[in-house]
């Protein structure tokens, strides 16, 4: 058994998650502390779209798209849709499904027969225009959906800083004047304003190694679907998306690149360090609790220690921080993460 789980401090961004306007107000995803001040988040949800945007422009991912018709096509068989046999081609197939999962309840087929739960479509006593309808009707081979809970967990990203409530008067008058009067109805410029806020962010990745290219069938035995080489590299894509992740976001480019990290690979599957990592701005830097992450590694495995790395000139206490938790850089402590990863799967250890 073994777990992959690194905390990360995100290089300063600036107002990367809106929710729903207000009127003429963009407002920024907010979450209300003990004392009444706020903190701004990017959802899981957000993080996860551009990690898949990164996977699919960078390493090649494939994403869930209209070719699942193809995989619902080839698990007939004789009259039956074969639930393992789409999750199986699903893991191997689609790097978004192995990773982050995903929940099917209402699949049909290119003919538009509806797949439904098993003895459904033998019920007694049913009407003509009922029994007419299970000709258009595929039983599954077990269970009313076809589901894979997600081996990647992300959290919110919750920023360092407070939010003070800071706004941005916007308008389009340059292309109003320019060229939208001449070829819309708008009478007038637009006006509008956003909630802004710049900060660091602080967020968790916790990645169950064992579930990587397997499939839970029924009784809940796993089965393996790719070898080692190919689960080992999916992780290790993971990894080098984090280590660059960046957020578009209304004509911005946003770098969400770690300014610290702590990970490794343990022999038990748990966030240890999300509780553990506090930071505080402090003037243009930050200030890392040492000694609230020290204590965070008393939870460890025995004899099992965690990777740490930091950007050199982020901290006010980075001497600290080196001296007392061994940091090294953070390139460095990713491809120490990588190399934990590589030999857990068996494969390409330098």
């Amino acid at each position: 058994m073994g777990g992959l789980t690194l905390t990360i401090i995100t290089a300063r961004a600036t107002s990367l998650n809106y929710g729903e306007s207000i009127g003429n107000v963009s407002v920024l995803k907010k979450l209300s502390l003990s004392d009444g001040s706020q903190k701004t988040f990017v959802s899981d949800k957000a993080l996860k779209y551009d990690i898949r945007r990164k996977g699919k422009e960078e390493k090649g991912w494939r994403l869930l798209d209209e070719r699942l018709k193809s995989y619902i096509k080839g698990s007939l068989s004789n009259n039956e849709f074969d639930v393992d046999h789409f999750g199986k081609a699903l893991i191997k197939e689609y790097e978004e499904f192995d990773l982050f999962g995903g929940l099917f309840t209402n699949l049909k087929t290119e003919d538009g027969k509806k797949i439904v739960k098993k003895g459904k479509e033998n019920k007694e006593k049913k009407k003509k225009d009922e029994k007419e309808k299970e000709k258009d009707e595929i039983p599954m081979s077990y269970g009313d959906s076809v589901k894979r809970t997600s081996p990647v967990k992300v959290t919110y990203a919750f920023s360092i800083s407070k939010f003070s409530g800071d706004m941005n008067f916007l308008n389009n008058i340059d292309a109003y004047n320019r060229y939208i009067k001449h070829v819309e109805t708008e009478k007038e410029q637009s006006i509008h304003t956003s909630e802004e806020h710049t900060s660091h962010y602080l967020y968790t990745v916790t990645v169950d190694l064992d579930r990587i290219g397997v499939w839970e069938k029924e009784d809940g035995s796993p089965e393996k679907v790719l070898e080692n080489e190919e689960r080992a590299k999916r992780v290790l894509d993971l990894l080098d998306i984090l280590k660059t992740l960046n957020r578009q976001i209304r004509g911005r480019w946003e770098n969400l690149s770690p300014v610290f990290v702590v990970g490794g690979v343990f022999s038990v599957k748990h966030p240890f360090f999300m509780e553990g990592v506090e930071a505080i701005e402090k003037g243009d830097k930050l200030w890392l609790n040492i000694q609230r992450l020290k204590e965070s590694f008393e939870y460890l495995p025995e004899g099992e220690t965690p990777v740490v790395g930091v950007l050199s000139g982020v901290f006010e206490n980075e001497e600290e921080i080196k001296k007392e938790l061994k940091a090294t850089s953070v390139p460095k402590a990713f491809e120490e993460l990588k190399e934990q990863v590589r030999k857990y799967y068996g494969v390409g250890v330098s």
